[in-house]
């Protein structure tokens, strides 16, 4: 099935008494890459979360949103180290007696000793947090899923409709095809005549018209050209979950050398023409499949 790049989704759920919302939003990119923008309370989980959208997702940018409102922005638990305060004071001590000096250590003093006041976060809230943060992600994702899919079948339609346009240029060049050869034989035979001092033989003459002629001959190109619009349509027409992004594109690529090749050949304005329309055609279709997954 084809998807879009282009997608959104959002989900609010609860955890630990603390209200959360998860959006997740992506556009089209080259390869797959993954931002998350959450508070400070939910930097552990970021490995995770970028992990979890790439298991769902194969190409784009994603940008994750976590906002939280609640009690408190971090579970942690506040402690103090006794070990290391009893031995800040007991050389504080020795300083005093060492020098002679008056006073006593103060808590603000013993406090703002690097050391003396940590936070150490709860595994279990996170673990618990991250339990509610993955069910609302894949509920978010499952969303955002859907608009891409939605957004691919407006996309499928278009370049449906521009492949049948591209298929009958490409049958009105072929019709137009053998007549243009056949003006470029008779061309080349008049400007062999006239460049031609003596009479030429009839044998030598019409193998080197043959030869001329044959390098305006679009028979192969058009044939090409048709294999990979069958290609094309089949692919946009899969309902497998396999992305087909970078395929489409490189046929593509294939069709516009094949149609450059067809105008650089046939010797004919109408033909000409037509391979103008095609590649025009042909670069709508691209600016559609770069938002392709």
């Amino acid at each position: 099935m084809i998807r879009s790049m282009t997608g959104y989704g959002r989900k609010e759920f609860e955890a630990g008494g603390i209200h959360i919302t998860l959006e997740i939003r992506s556009v089209n990119n080259r390869y797959i890459d993954v931002q998350v923008k959450a508070p400070r309370s939910f930097a552990s989980l970021e490995p995770r979360i970028k992990k979890a959208v790439q298991e769902r997702c194969s190409r784009g940018r994603f940008d994750v949103f976590l906002t939280r409102n609640g009690e408190r922005e971090s579970g942690g638990r506040i402690f103090a180290d006794d070990l290391m305060i009893g031995r800040y004071l007991d050389v504080l001590r020795q300083i005093k007696q060492q020098f002679g000096l008056a006073g006593e250590p103060d808590l603000a003093m013993v406090a703002g000793f690097p050391g003396m006041i940590g936070v150490t976060e709860e595994k279990e809230d996170i673990e618990v947090m991250w339990l509610a943060v993955s069910d609302g992600l894949r509920d978010a994702i499952t969303e955002l899923d859907g608009m891409r899919a939605a957004e691919g079948k407006t996309l499928v339609r278009d370049m449906a409709r521009r492949l049948g346009i591209i298929e009958g240029l490409m049958q009105a060049v072929n019709t137009l095809s053998p007549a243009s050869v056949e003006q470029a034989r008779k061309r080349m035979a008049e400007t062999l005549s006239r460049l031609l001092a003596e009479q030429p033989d009839p044998v030598r003459l019409a193998q080197e018209i043959a030869i001329l002629a044959e390098r305006t001959d679009v028979t192969e190109e058009i044939t090409r050209l048709g294999s990979h619009l069958e290609q094309f349509r089949a692919l946009i027409s899969n309902q497998m979950s396999e992305p087909v992004g970078r395929k489409l594109d490189f046929l593509l690529q294939e069709m516009g050398r094949e149609a450059n090749t067809i105008a650089s050949k046939a010797m004919n304005a109408q033909i000409a023409h037509h391979i103008v329309d095609m590649k025009s055609e042909l670069e709508k279709i691209r600016e559609q499949v770069q938002n392709i997954e």
